[in-house]
């Protein structure tokens, strides 16, 4: 797939107070291309070596980085310091990606479907995250099930 930006650059360390998050600053001559006019922060998808993600551009002190998690970062096989290629495009802030199981799960329930739905994209792009970052069945399907209950609450 051909995609609009792409550039290499070294997987980074970035402290925010008491956190820390490993990334990757996106160079200055990529940035420039950008419009940013509407939101600081772009929502991008496209691919980090040869794995697919979606994430945004976050700004920092005049600068923009993509976080690169743990996972990501193992299936790539690299660490900190070590360089990376990363192809992207800008899409619409309002994507989501929603992983399978609660896309059938919301689907089958038309209660909870009609409060996604209501949702803003960032509350439910949260969501789908924690359903995203489960790493076993049982755990993703006890989140969907505690995600289903939060949405027929009310």
């Amino acid at each position: 797939m051909m995609y609009s930006h792409s550039f290499s650059a070294q997987i980074e360390k970035y402290d925010f107070g008491k956190m820390c998050y490993t990334v990757v600053y996106v160079p200055e001559e990529t940035t420039t291309k950008l419009d940013f006019s509407k939101s600081k922060r772009l929502r991008v998808e496209g691919v980090i070596g040869q794995e697919p993600f979606a994430g945004a551009l976050m700004p920092v002190r005049g600068r923009w980085y993509i976080m690169v998690g743990r996972r990501m970062l193992t299936k790539l096989g690299v660490q900190l310091g070590d360089s990376v290629q990363i192809h992207f495009d800008v899409v619409s802030p309002d994507t989501v990606d929603v992983p399978r199981e609660l896309e059938y799960a919301l689907e089958a329930n038309a209660v909870a479907k009609a409060a996604w739905d209501a949702l803003t994209p960032g509350k439910q792009r949260g969501l789908a995250h924690r359903v995203a970052s489960a790493k076993r069945i049982e755990t993703i399907e006890n989140r969907i099930d505690e995600i289903l209950l939060e949405l027929t609450a009310n």
